[in-house]
């Protein structure tokens, strides 16, 4: 179709390794998955029955917009009471189809061709392939192991350039499973209001905080003008597929933001919104066993891996992911996690899935059974024993 041209920021996006890892996977079966992001959990009965409930009446209208103004209100008194950010419902915050949709519309508001954004890295994926869709360049700023991923704040400095708009994380991080402390958000503060930077955080995993929690840097003084913080209820309320997250940002660029939103949502889904509101109802008798039951699983894998000879591993601090160092074995993660599928049985993911600086890395999940979950670490730790 010679008349018709792609757009070549769309062609510069980076496939996903994860296409490798399903190809390999393909006509296989018992294998374990330590790979997923995808809990395999129920959502709570509250939500079942809620959801179930509006299904019948057969009713399915579009929203707000902008999601149901009694779903922004409970937000905005969430956020008050738990993350100390202060969000009027009508103007400062939003309900988006998941955090996906939040990152492009505020990405695609604010970047230009040419504005650069730093993202510490190891790092989430789509953060490097939104930038790169929306015409700027991806500043990939190193973590490092031996400092437990916690940012150098010098090298972050020394990436700057008059061209840097904005910094992007998320804090518990997918895939390094570390969560940031007070000190490094603070720090990170007041590096933004120096280089009156934009920061986009992504905090998905919020509950899922197993050590002292950080403030979110919203909350920190002067930040609430520079920051866009995104959250939501797919992981907390296992309701992945439900595609309900919020974005809440500086009021004078969210009128902005509301527009592309239109263009590219119209709203949020109805269904998903009455899931979220219901989430706000359930009791911690319904939560807390969720919560505990990945903090378990997430040590104990932990434990394991951190045990295997040659094999290195930051103690996660939340999120459901650890990041092993399996340099060891072999520097090509991508080799490695075909091989662990086809010689062990075990789905991983490459460490490069989240940038070039993930070589040599793997990233393993507790988002499948606990008894799944069990057998992965067995077999992971036979492979080693190979080996070795």
């Amino acid at each position: 179709m010679k008349n018709f041209k792609i757009n070549p920021d769309i062609v510069k996006i980076p496939l996903s390794k994860r296409e490798a890892i399903l190809a390999a996977m393909k006509g296989k079966t018992n294998l374990a998955n330590l790979a997923a992001g995808n809990p395999d959990m129920p959502m709570p009965k509250t939500i079942v029955d809620r959801m179930t409930a509006y299904i019948s009446s057969g009713y399915a209208p579009y929203s707000d917009y902008y999601g149901f103004p009694e779903l922004r209100q409970k937000l905005s008194q969430m956020l008050q009471s738990q993350w100390q950010i202060t969000a009027d419902p009508d103007t400062d915050l939003f309900i988006t189809c998941g955090v996906q949709e939040g990152l492009y519309v505020i990405m695609r508001t604010i970047l230009q061709p040419g504005d650069e954004v730093l993202i510490p890295s190891p790092h989430y994926g789509t953060y490097f392939q939104n930038t790169v869709a929306c015409g700027a360049k991806p500043v990939l700023v190193p973590l490092d192991e031996a400092d437990g991923f916690v940012p150098d704040m010098e090298r972050l400095a020394q990436a700057v350039t008059p061209q840097t708009r904005a910094l992007v994380f998320c804090n518990p991080s997918n895939p390094l499973g570390i969560v940031w402390p007070q000190a490094t958000i603070e720090a990170l503060a007041d590096f933004a209001l120096k280089h009156a930077l934009l920061v986009l955080v992504d905090e998905i995993y919020h509950d899922y905080i197993f050590t002292t929690p950080p403030p979110s840097i919203a909350a920190l003084p002067g930040m609430k003008t520079h920051t866009f913080t995104f959250g939501g209820f797919s992981k907390s309320y296992l309701m992945m597929g439900l595609r309900i997250g919020f974005v809440v940002g500086p009021v004078e660029l969210m009128s902005a933001v509301k527009k592309l939103h239109y263009c590219v949502a119209l709203c949020p889904s109805v269904i998903g919104q009455i899931a979220a509101m219901a989430a706000f109802d359930c009791t911690a008798e319904e939560l807390q066993p969720i919560i505990t039951e990945f903090q378990e699983k997430l040590e104990m894998l932990y434990k394991g891996v951190a045990a295997l000879p040659g094999v290195s591993c930051v103690r996660p601090g939340g999120s459901f992911f650890i990041f092993p160092n399996f340099k060891n074995y072999g520097s090509d993660s991508m080799s490695l996690a075909l091989r662990l599928i086809e010689e062990a049985g075990v789905i991983t993911l490459p460490g490069t899935e989240f940038g070039e600086l993930g070589e040599g890395y793997l990233r393993l999940s507790v988002c499948a059974k606990r008894e799944e979950v069990e057998e992965g670490l067995k077999r992971l730790q036979n492979f080693i024993h190979q080996n070795t």
